[in-house]
This record gives structure tokens, C-alpha cells and sequence, in this order.
């Protein structure tokens, strides 16, 4: 999804992860810029096929799929399996993924891709601007965030400071300043 016009100077984006932990990283210069969350819920490996498949993945295993052949050279002739007959004889518990594949033959061979779909504990934010990844970040799901756009060089509810640090100023926020200026205001009245 598009946030910010063309007539903004910076997007400031905000976001909280499943630990809740917020970052913010701020974007300046062309706008808008483009915010999506996914789930990581896919990995590929590798599998030459000369030991037995032992492989666990970040999270249950909901399929497994595969392309390429499997060799058996010490066979007489040598055969050549599609990598679907390890999934048929593959066992599946919980994260991990086992199969014995006649590995009595420490020259078999393949080339092997297989792809593991699994249920997601993390996600990728990602940040485009005209098509091109400006930011990524992958962190315990599930990520929420929020987008400001800035017009001058603090987003609407902030107020501008001057800074010694890049880029020579801050954004503080009104409504955290109030209720600081609220208890500092407290704390002198009850003295």
C-alpha cells in the first residue's frame, strides 16, 4: 500500500513486532513509498542426494515439495529417481524432515531443490520506493505499523529540536512532551 505524496519531504515508519519491540527509521526524499508485511513461511534447500535427508525448518511443516533427480550410481545399472521417491518415503514431525533413502550407497548423487512451507513465527516489512527495496527488516510475528508523512521535517503531532546528531534536529512527540510537562506540573504542585 502507497503512503505519502509526492509533495512530502519524509515518511516516518513506525512499527512493533511480537516481542513488542518498536523501531522507527525514517525515509527522506522521494515520495511515496510503498509498506508491506509477509510471512516467512517458505525456505528452500539443498540436497546432493549422498546422505540421508535430515532437515528442520523455523517452524511446523505444512508441505514439502522438490525438483530434481536422484542417482543411485552403485546400483548395476545406476538408476535415476525423480525426487519425489525421497518425499514418498519421507517422514514429517512437527519442524523437521527425515528420509533414508538407500544411503548404504555413499556415492549416490542428485541435484536436488526442495522448497519446505511451514506456519510462520516471523515476519518481513519491507519498504519500496518506485519498485525498489529501500528497507527490510524480518522480526517475531506478527508486525503492526503505522506511516507518517512530513511535510516539513517532523510528521503532524510532533514537535521539531534542534539536534548535534544527523540531521540536526529531533522529532519529539507532542503528547509524550503534555504528559511529561503534566508530571513534572504534579510532582511541583505536591511539594
Amino acid at each position: 500500500m502507497s503512503y505519502c505524496l509526492v509533495d512530502d519531504t519524509a515518511a516516518l515508519l513506525t512499527y512493533t513486532d511480537g516481542d513488542n519491540i518498536t523501531k522507527s527509521v525514517k525515509f527522506v526524499g522521494a515520495m511515496p513509498i510503498d509498506v508491506e508485511v509477509n510471512n516467512i513461511n517458505k525456505e528452500h534447500f539443498f540436497s546432493s542426494g549422498n546422505a540421508p535427508l535430515n532437515h528442520f525448518a523455523p517452524g511446523s511443516i505444512t508441505a514439502v515439495s522438490c525438483i530434481g533427480n536422484f542417482r543411485q550410481i552403485a546400483s548395476n545399472p545406476s538408476t535415476e529417481l525423480p525426487c519425489t521417491y525421497i518425499l514418498d518415503n519421507a517422514l514429517i514431525t512437527d519442524n523437521r524432515i527425515t528420509a533414508e533413502y538407500d544411503s548404504l550407497y555413499s556415492d549416490n548423487s542428485g541435484d536436488m531443490d526442495f522448497t519446505v512451507s511451514y506456519i510462520s513465527t516471523e515476519n518481513i516489512i519491507r519498504a519500496f520506493r518506485n519498485g525498489e527495496i529501500i528497507y527490510k527488516d524480518v522480526r517475531k510475528a506478527p508486525i503492526t505499523f503505522k506511516v507518517d508523512c512530513i511535510k516539513d521535517s517532523c510528521p503532524d503531532g510532533y514537535l521539531k529540536c534542534e539536534s548535534d546528531n544527523y540531521p540536526g534536529y529531533c522529532c519529539i512527540s507532542c503528547s509524550e512532551l503534555k504528559s511529561t510537562i503534566a508530571n513534572i506540573t504534579a510532582s511541583v504542585r505536591n511539594k
